[in-house]
């Protein structure tokens, strides 16, 4: 398996900056910690920078990239932008809340082959929570999103909450048959979209023509012709 050289920054609001750096395996998510041409080892984000509170952040790779965010106490505690490298919009985006790091936080990546069709969908609600939905197309077909801790569905890890912000992320283009990524209720309305974005051209933007409502049974799906 391939390794992508992946890099990053992470934005504080004191102005404190945090370099990302790391050569982490194609299709396995992995810890990126910092760089060490600008610090002396290899650490962690929390560990390195503690009770210092990112704002903004970006993270790119080589060939195709899923997700990135910040791990506490095993929990996603902030998302953080990604795309390969060379497609950012020219400034390293605002998280959807300030994160304060704790001691252990770590950042984490799932980088991808550039063939790889693995899609991700990652949210923000009322709540301020924030979670990530992944799924793999591999053929003519209606794919369901999963969380990608816990397996569970769309319903059950976001019941009663309301998504704010998302944005979701896919190299299938015209493969796709729906327009993005939908929020379907119990009843198979569509009471929601989320577009889907190739990270490989453009860098994914967390879109804010929200709110969707989440119950139980509702599901985070996309149409797929192959």
């Amino acid at each position: 398996m391939a390794t992508n050289t992946v890099e990053g920054i992470l934005q504080c609001s004191d102005g404190f900056q945090i370099a990302l750096e790391a050569d982490i395996a194609e299709n396995t998510e992995a810890s990126l910690t910092t760089n060490t041409t600008y610090s002396i080892v290899a650490t962690q984000a929390g560990t390195f920078a503690p009770g210092k509170t990112v704002t903004h952040g970006l993270i790119q790779s080589d060939n195709n990239i899923s997700y990135a965010y910040i791990l506490s106490e095993g929990l996603i505690a902030a998302i953080i932008p990604c795309s390969v490298k060379g497609v950012s919009t020219g400034a390293v985006p605002r998280l959807c809340k300030p994160y304060t790091l704790k001691s252990g936080d770590t950042v984490r990546v799932l980088t991808l082959t550039a063939a790889a069709r693995n899609s991700a969908v990652g949210v923000y609600t009322n709540s301020g929570t924030e979670r990530i939905f992944i799924c793999t197309p591999s053929g003519a077909a209606t794919n369901t999103y999963v969380d990608s801790q816990t397996g569970n569905g769309l319903g059950d890890t976001l019941q009663g909450q309301s998504i704010l912000r998302a944005s979701a992320c896919s190299i299938d283009g015209s493969k796709i048959e729906s327009l993005g990524a939908f929020v379907i209720d119990a009843k198979n309305n569509v009471v929601g979209a989320v577009p889907i974005t190739n990270p490989i051209s453009s860098q994914p933007l967390k879109a804010g023509s929200m709110p969707i409502p989440v119950q139980l049974n509702f599901a985070l799906q996309v149409k797929t012709n192959a």
